[in-house]
């Protein structure tokens, strides 16, 4: 028999460096049904590094919460089982496989909880260092992720995948998450670029927009068409241009 999953499956990133692993970390929720993307401390903006990582899923990046430090986190987030992501193991401080855990702790906690709300909360570390030893003391366990090749290091939204297919796998959704895919293509949305804007402003600071040379022009058309910037960003760069153009003039 299949357990049940009546319980909040979260995904905390800590002082992530890489704004597109933060769109690919909420990605990777949207795909495994899980419920919460938490930043805490993240050294790079929610940008369009991060929408593009997270393509059809930006719901789930724009439902993202963003906390200043663990102490805000524990206190906004209240109880709940934390899992850190890590092979950090100490004197007093046990590491598991996640394999493992799903089949003790996890279950245990979940027994223990019935008669509160449940959640989990899957919590990784920077790229580069991974969990610290401060942030493992706020965690109840520490778990390491399989590995099976010569290669023992993930990328963030790797291990995040990863973990979320486990846990997943043990405790599927209660309800059926509902996909994006349909066999009708999504109507085309235009995309915006201020085209004419962009190419008096070149001009007007001394560019030739058609020499081969030059490629000013279609650096920054390639900011509205491919990056996608939003409402905010959109408005700010164009008033840019505009006051510039002003100036020159």
């Amino acid at each position: 028999m299949t357990p049940s999953a009546d319980f909040s499956l979260k995904v905390v990133l800590v002082q992530t460096e890489y704004a597109t692993n933060i769109g690919a970390s909420a990605r990777a929720l949207a795909n495994m049904g899980g419920h919460q993307l938490i930043l805490i401390q993240p050294r790079t903006p929610i940008n369009s590094k991060a929408r593009q990582g997270a393509a059809g899923a930006q719901s789930a990046l724009q439902r993202a919460v963003i906390y200043k430090d663990w102490e805000e986190f524990l206190e906004k987030e209240g109880q709940g089982f934390r899992i850190g992501m890590t092979r950090r193991a100490g004197r007093n401080r046990k590491v598991m496989a996640l394999s493992e855990a799903l089949e003790q702790d996890i279950p245990q906690y979940l027994e223990e909880s019935k008669s509160n709300p449940a959640a989990i909360f899957l919590c990784f570390g920077t790229e580069a260092d991974g969990l610290s030893l401060e942030d493992l003391s706020h965690l109840h366990l520490g778990c390491h992720l399989p590995i099976f090749g010569e290669f023992g290091s993930l990328n963030l939204a790797q291990a995040v995948l990863l973990a979320l297919f486990m846990v997943r796998q043990k405790y599927p959704p209660t309800e059926k998450v509902q996909q994006t895919l349909s066999e009708t293509p999504p109507a085309f949305q235009e995309v915006y670029c201020p085209d004419n804007l962009i190419r008096q402003w070149i001009e007007g600071i001394g560019f030739d927009i058609e020499a081969r040379s030059s490629s000013a022009y279609l650096t920054l058309k390639k900011l509205f068409t491919v990056f996608r910037p939003t409402e905010h960003e959109r408005i700010v760069v164009d008033e840019i241009l505009k006051q510039t153009l002003r100036k020159l003039t």
